[in-house]
């Protein structure tokens, strides 16, 4: 399911199929379109520039098999990369996206960047998710002349 979900700095949770919802045994398909991020500030009256710069993505699918850490931000099919897999139905899943950032600053204008020390998380929750279940029936077909 494609879900977009502004964070700060700005980044969005996507997913295929993207109607919202999704089948059991069926690999769910996520990913973020992560860019490094430059913000603008003032600090005791000086303009600075903030650059974050994303390192890492925790994904949680909401469905208690644990979050999935990955330096990979996924891609869209067919050139996807993370994905996860339902294994029973659900109503209302929510898939959140942890993004890991460094960050660096400089005073507006000038060339040199200066690392900041650790790092920040933001996260963003994608749109309700329905999982379903496909079953298979048998049934009698009426054929011409049969």
């Amino acid at each position: 399911t494609e879900h977009l979900v502004p964070e700060t700095p700005d980044t969005t949770v996507g997913g295929q199929p993207p109607e919202g919802w999704t089948v059991v045994n069926v690999p769910t398909i996520t990913y973020t379109e992560p860019a490094e991020q430059v913000l603008d500030t003032t600090l005791l009256g000086i303009p600075v520039q903030i650059r974050a710069t994303p390192r890492s993505f925790t994904w949680d699918y909401g469905d208690g098999s644990g979050p999935v850490t990955t330096t990979d931000p996924g891609a869209a099919y067919p050139h996807h990369t993370v994905a996860h897999t339902y294994g029973q139905p659900a109503d209302r899943v929510t898939i959140t996206l942890t993004t890991t950032w460094s960050g660096q600053f400089r005073i507006t204008g000038t060339p040199d960047w200066t690392d900041v020390t650790g790092t920040a998380t933001t996260t963003s929750a994608a749109d309700p998710l329905q999982i379903y279940e496909a079953r298979s029936r048998l049934v009698t077909d009426d054929l011409p002349g049969g």
